[in-house]
């Protein structure tokens, strides 16, 4: 059995996303050991492909009332956000029904009042973090443009943007001209527009990931490329985790795998309803097109970003597991809405990506203590906001592994909530 150095706090983190990596460098700066394990090096799987935006915007539930009767629509529809592998349905069918149940209009306001509560901080919790591992170079602050092709789009949002309005998140609404003279680039299709300036946007999203894991590991932290299996259990949790090149002793453990984190919890005694919203990106290194502003066309919940690896497109969630190899046709249905906003755009060089978000049905992520084990944590389920998140996930967790009072309550984000 591998052997890790436990004569002072030490902590072993599952996961080397951005939920991992953030977790490590916040319970590194608390003065904790922390050794990092994952199948893939930091920032290689999911948070590679994110689509770049940190926004104080991410109040409003992803499951809303009404949704129900719109799913079948976005499904058969070539540009809908939503694609489902009808051999995976019945397996995703309890997720699903969970989902649809969390958008009751009381539940969508409660779970709303939980996403502020941790996600209204995730700006500050970001800056603080990157500036302390000096990347905040990886960040810029230009604001969100959420577009519409007329009004009507905008009635039907109402319930979002009433949301954020509720908790405080700032927006504009603009015109038609008012939208061109901010990006010009963008098709004259657009009648009106919400325009949030407190959002940011990454740059390269697996640069940030790259950024704050060299930090770690210049200030004494550990990352091993393993993939874990399983547990030695002992009489007050797990001693060891198995991994695919042999046994590696454990004290403190925190669950951040991704989408995989329902595996490893389950064996954990905690079963939680993860489902992996698979999402796809595309990345035209040499789009031709000039944009300052991430969008997003909210009719097609379509979103373009401009980043230093190019003009990156996203929007679809798809069922299908983790197993289904990727569908590329929905990159292809990506780069057709990219040329109807952008009339110049060159797509003769795109790239195909799809990756795991890991979604619980209420969107709420687990962050906390496990109801076992007093030495088992998790961190998982961000969904599409493990960017926005990662960071103030980290501080809360961190908060909790040091047992000291939290600046977030951490209740509405236990895993025994299901």
């Amino acid at each position: 059995m591998e052997k890790q150095n436990l004569t002072m706090p030490h902590i072993t983190v599952v996961g080397a996303g951005i939920i991992g990596i953030c977790c490590a460098c916040q319970l590194q700066r608390k003065g904790f050991s922390v050794t990092v394990i994952d199948r893939v090096p930091p920032g290689e799987s999911c948070s590679w492909g994110n689509n770049g935006n940190i926004s104080s915007r991410a109040v409003v539930p992803f499951s809303l009332p009404g949704m129900v009767w719109k799913a079948p629509k976005w499904v058969m529809e070539k540009y809908g956000p939503l694609a489902i592998n009808w051999s995976y349905l019945p397996r995703a069918l309890p997720w699903l029904i969970r989902f649809v149940q969390a958008g009751s209009l009381n539940k969508v306001l409660d779970i709303s009042d939980d996403m502020a509560s941790i996600y209204r901080k995730a700006l500050q919790a970001t800056t603080e973090l990157l500036k302390a591992t000096g990347a905040e170079d990886v960040v810029r602050h230009e604001g969100l443009l959420t577009v519409y092709q007329d009004e009507a789009g905008l009635r039907n949002d109402k319930l979002s943007w009433d949301l954020k309005a509720k908790h405080g998140v700032p927006a504009t609404k603009i015109t038609r001209q008012e939208i061109q003279e901010m990006e010009p680039a963008l098709a004259d299709i657009f009648e009106i527009g919400m325009y949030n300036p407190e959002a940011c946007y990454a740059v390269d999203p697996y640069k940030v990931v790259n950024r704050l894991a060299n930090f770690f590991v210049r200030h004494g932290g550990v990352i091993l490329q393993r993939d874990v299996t399983g547990f030695d259990m002992g009489p007050e949790g797990p001693v060891a985790i198995f991994t695919d090149q042999g046994a590696i002793e454990i004290n403190n453990l925190v669950i951040a795998a991704g989408a995989w984190s329902h595996k490893l919890s389950a064996q954990l005694g905690n079963r939680v309803p993860l489902e992996s919203h698979r999402g796809y990106h595309t990345t035209l290194p040499d789009s031709g097109v000039e944009l300052k502003t991430p969008i997003i066309w909210a009719d097609h919940h379509f979103s373009a970003t401009p980043m230093d690896v190019g003009l990156r497109f996203a929007g679809t969630v798809e069922f299908a597991g983790l197993d289904a190899p990727p569908n590329f046709s929905n990159v292809q249905n990506l780069l057709d809405l990219g040329q109807r906003v952008f009339p110049d755009l060159n797509c003769k060089s795109f790239t195909e990506w799809m990756g795991h978000r890991p979604a619980t049905p209420d969107t709420l992520p687990v962050i906390g203590r496990s109801p076992h084990f007093p030495k088992v944590y998790y961190a998982f389920g961000h969904g599409q906001l493990g960017l926005t998140g990662g960071a103030v996930t980290g501080r809360l967790l961190s908060e909790i592994v040091a047992g000291e009072p939290t600046s977030i309550d951490a209740h509405p984000f236990r895993i025994d909530r299901f």
